[in-house]
């Protein structure tokens, strides 16, 4: 799909049933471990009288050519009528894992997965309290470093929630030593069922997946700079990681176990932050299959962004036309259990 949208022809299906009204919509893949979010208004008011909460759906966006597997496979949460349409949401299927009506945990003394790896937990607890193979986990692997489930105790833990907490653990500072990557949740469309993935931040030094040039599928682009964090507080200390001649920009982080794994905590947040300067946003005639996390390269005259970005978050209009937008480089919210 990474053609111009010449030929386009969405296909939208619910609870096995493909509708033959005339959709329109977005998908937005929002990233940073939230969920795959779909909107479609559908030029058929009759289908408000069908029980549409919580059923299948799936969306082709058939952009280029015909799909062999969906871009978006969910549930519909709410839908809103009206006298010559209908407007359905829907969430992919992580939402049976995540908010007030998702799984919950509680883990004990007795009652626990100590010993276990995150991907181990996860295949786990699905196998026992879901089981219906609408959540693939044979594409799941773990960690680089590996995170064990080892002391986790709790009741009623949102099972989203846990599984998020822990994948923000997993940061790998062997590879770059001076640009941790970290680890985020993500969503692999198949043939028959959507996969949760474990998936780890690319080198910016990685080769691209995809060039964009003002040639070459770049329709325009826009970007703010922010001032990365460069100075850090804990225990009561504070150092500087640069030279700071645009100002300070500072962050607290909790007390660890000991000092040198609070120091190197605080050290590993602000290097995270280094990568994340640039806030850019793309709109592109090309690229819509892109996943999160992967490398794109812009090939314009602007040196500042000029280069390699990871995609942060997609956005796809679809119609009787479609577009897609990028957010490269975003900054993605500091880890929030660590902060003060």
């Amino acid at each position: 799909m990474t053609q111009d949208n010449t030929y386009q022809n969405p296909k939208l299906i619910i609870n096995g049933k493909e509708v033959l009204s005339d959709i329109t919509g977005s998908v937005r893949f929002n990233g940073n471990n939230q969920l795959n979010v779909l909107s479609v208004r559908i030029s058929n008011p009759e289908l408000q009288n069908m029980a549409l909460y919580n059923k299948s759906v799936e969306l082709y966006l058939n952009n280029g050519s015909d799909d062999s597997v969906p871009i978006f496979r969910g549930f519909i949460n709410d839908f809103s009528p009206s006298d010559t349409s209908i407007t359905l949401n829907a969430t992919d299927i992580r939402a049976k894992l995540a908010g007030n009506k998702g799984l919950k945990v509680t883990l004990t003394d007795k009652n626990n997965y100590d010993g276990y790896t995150l991907s181990q937990f996860i295949t786990s607890y699905l196998e026992d309290f879901i089981n219906d193979e609408e959540i693939g986990t044979t594409m799941l692997s773990d960690t680089s470093p590996v995170v064990f489930m080892t002391g986790e105790r709790g009741n009623d833990i949102g099972l989203y929630t846990l599984i998020t907490k822990k994948v923000k653990e997993a940061v790998d500072t062997e590879t770059d030593i001076y640009n941790p990557l970290m680890h985020f949740i993500d969503i692999e469309e198949g043939g028959n069922n959507s996969s949760i993935v474990i998936k780890k931040d690319k080198l910016l030094t990685s080769v691209p997946s995809i060039i964009f040039s003002y040639s070459d599928g770049l329709k325009n682009y826009s970007y703010k700079r922010r001032l990365p964090a460069n100075s850090v507080t804990y225990e009561g200390r504070k150092f500087n990681y640069t030279n700071t001649p645009q100002g300070i920009s500072s962050i607290k982080v909790k007390k660890q176990n000991n000092p040198a794994e609070t120091r190197n905590l605080a050290l590993r947040n602000i290097l995270i932050s280094q990568q994340h300067t640039d806030e850019i946003s793309i709109n592109v005639t090309k690229g819509f299959d892109l996943k999160i996390g992967q490398i794109v390269s812009l090939d314009v005259d602007e040196e500042d962004i000029a280069g390699n970005h990871r995609v942060q978050a997609k956005t796809i209009t679809f119609g009787k036309s479609s577009s897609c937008s990028l957010k490269l480089n975003k900054k993605p919210p500091l880890l929030k259990e660590y902060l003060s």
